[in-house]
């Protein structure tokens, strides 16, 4: 069986030939996919569309006014590197028809030799298949227990933040978080209560950073947010007391009332920086701030 989709769902044809593009919806109605098909014929539209929304599949001809033969193919992952694509095209080309698949496509149909019953599988397929990539990138880089991005995302992030400082002309934190106490809570009510700590804690950070910055979980109880356009120390400074702040709310576990404090570790960098250096200043700060009687956070000395 292949996949259903919701009635309101939506399909972009991008198609310059109208009959053909006719033809094409009416197959899809005689199949009963149930789509909302948009249709356009030039992949400009079909860019545009994508840009301000989301669809659940996209049938693309590769002999476009403004894209030839793979170039759309292209540009549409590009915009749209999730969703799924169906090539549907005139071009009898084996050859063509794998690079298709190999570049991103889902499936390479011919004009003239489908029938609805094939064109509506093969977009139905394309879609659970598109599912279950998603699924396994979200798998390969979130933490299961949280739902956070993970250490290989996080850096990600970090990188790419990294290269935009210089045009902000501002500098990245990282605030790399222990909790203190956690493993005691954790040995005296048990790994489920442990594991609902760890997600309210995780739940605190995220209703605390702006849009664009980022939570992640490490593993154990530790984990490290990235917030973009630090001016200074002293803001710095204020980030790490309002983080605290938030950790320290207590959590009710099974009828207990339970508040933890964070050890804290900051790093400050800007384009100069390698990201798993500056992360490695802000774990070294953190062990740092373990130490320290006065407060419970410590920024790295800039390298």
């Amino acid at each position: 069986m292949f996949a259903t989709p919701a009635p309101t769902a939506q399909l972009l044809l991008v198609e310059d030939n109208r009959s053909q593009a006719m033809i094409i919806e009416r197959m899809l109605q005689e199949g009963g996919a149930g789509f909302e098909v948009i249709h356009v014929g030039t992949l400009r539209e079909a860019k545009e569309h994508l840009e301000s929304s989301r669809v659940a599949c996209i049938l693309l001809d590769l002999t476009l006014p403004d894209a030839s033969r793979l170039d759309g193919l292209s540009e549409i992952k590009i915009v749209a590197p999730e969703a799924p694509v169906v090539v549907v095209t005139a071009d009898n080309d084996a050859g063509r028809g794998i690079k298709a698949v190999q570049s991103g496509a889902q499936d390479y149909l011919l004009k003239g030799q489908m029938d609805s019953t094939q064109l509506c599988r093969s977009v139905g397929f394309a879609i659970e298949r598109g599912r279950s990539e998603q699924q396994l990138a979200h798998r390969a880089l979130h933490d299961d227990l949280t739902g956070l991005p993970n250490r290989v995302l996080f850096l990600d992030r970090l990188m790419y933040a990294l290269a935009q400082t210089e045009r902000l002309d501002s500098q990245v934190g990282i605030f790399f978080l222990d909790l203190d106490g956690f493993k005691g809570v954790n040995d005296r009510l048990g790994h489920l209560a442990g594991d609902a700590l760890l997600r309210a804690m995780a739940g605190r950070l995220l209703g605390w950073v702006r849009p664009g910055d980022t939570v992640s979980r490490f593993g154990g109880d530790e984990f490290t947010v990235l917030v973009r356009e630090v001016t200074a120390s002293e803001e710095a400074a204020l980030i790490a007391e309002r983080l605290t702040d938030a950790v320290r709310i207590p959590v009710s576990l099974e009828g207990e009332e339970v508040s933890l404090t964070p050890s804290i570790g900051i790093a400050l960098g800007g384009s100069s920086q390698k990201p798993n250096d500056l992360l490695d200043r802000a774990d070294k700060a953190m062990y740092s701030a373990k130490r320290r009687p006065d407060t419970n956070y410590e920024i790295a000395v800039a390298a």
